[in-house]
């Protein structure tokens, strides 16, 4: 009797599968800082309060900085879920398409902010509010379509 299911992934791939959406990311958001540097103002806003309102600043290579490392945060703790699950295949699986929905989400409100200090004009910006729930739905779409996607390969 053959079974569909393939054997648990090795460590490596373990960690390439669940830390890519995160490397994407960090590419998707790189590029959107590339388009934007030019119009981004010398401080630029790196922390909001729950309103919306800029209450943190730094300079556009810092604020860069800050957001691959947001990344980079991100992978490390989905990575060592990943080793201190059970299941190495479900978990592999259900990590991955985890990261791809978290990796989506982090790269919108980043871009977001981005677009948000680049038309402040020297204002102190105010990210909308609706730009956290649309947010999540991004990352919850990016989810549901790399879940699709697995399903059908399975």
């Amino acid at each position: 009797m053959s079974s569909n299911r393939e054997a648990p992934a090795g460590p490596v791939r373990r960690v390439t599968l669940v830390a890519a959406p995160f490397v994407g990311g960090a590419l998707v958001t790189g590029i959107a800082f590339l388009l934007f540097r030019n119009s981004l103002p010398d401080r630029v806003a790196t922390h909001f309060t729950l309103d919306g309102t800029a209450d943190g600043y730094s300079s556009p290579a810092a604020a860069l900085g800050l957001y691959m490392l947001v990344f980079v945060v991100e992978a490390v703790g989905t990575i060592a879920a990943g080793f201190s699950a059970r299941s190495a295949f479900t978990t592999t699986r259900s990590l991955t398409i985890f990261s791809i929905g978290l990796a989506a989400a982090t790269a919108y409100i980043l871009i977001a902010a981005m677009w948000t200090a680049s038309g402040s004009d020297g204002h102190t910006p105010e990210l909308p509010l609706f730009q956290l729930p649309v947010g999540v739905v991004v990352g919850a779409a990016a989810g549901a379509a790399a879940w699709l996607i697995s399903r059908r390969r399975a």
